[in-house]
């Protein structure tokens, strides 16, 4: 890797064309392949779903990190697809189980922080949450 590089941490790939699709919001196609150093066509087709080589993932990831502007929150949606798209492999009773478990993580990381939890978490908690069964509090 060349020294005058920094190294960013790598996305997964939906979550890459996310980020990406929310901030070439108000850019041309052309405008913003050129900002990232890409072809416009190699834009449009990773907007699309293709899936990008590997060098030019990491233009598209070291755009993203130079732009440093705090993005929108997640959207639930874009959450729920992804830990979808992650436990792709699991019975749909683990994935919900893991969906349990990374809201759980996210919540309680908040708490110990002793910050309130934002709204995407409580709302991925919520989306997570076993249907049908009544709480504690409410059993007692």
């Amino acid at each position: 890797m060349n020294a005058g590089r920094r190294s960013v941490p790598t996305l997964p790939v939906p979550a890459l064309r996310d980020a990406v699709a929310r901030e070439t919001v108000g850019l041309s196609l052309r405008k913003a392949a050129s900002e990232i150093t890409v072809s416009p066509n190699g834009l449009r087709n990773f907007l699309k779903g293709s899936v990008p080589h590997p060098a030019t993932r990491g233009k598209l990831e070291r755009w993203l990190a130079a732009r440093g502007r705090g993005s929108r929150p997640p959207h639930i949606g874009q959450l729920v697809r992804l830990l979808n798209e992650l436990a792709a492999d699991l019975s749909p009773g683990q994935a919900a189980q893991l969906g349990r478990d990374v809201a759980d993580l996210l919540a309680r990381a908040y708490e110990a922080r002793r910050q309130g939890a934002p709204r995407w978490v409580l709302e991925l908690v919520r989306h997570y949450r076993p249907r049908g069964r009544k709480s504690e509090s409410e059993v007692a």
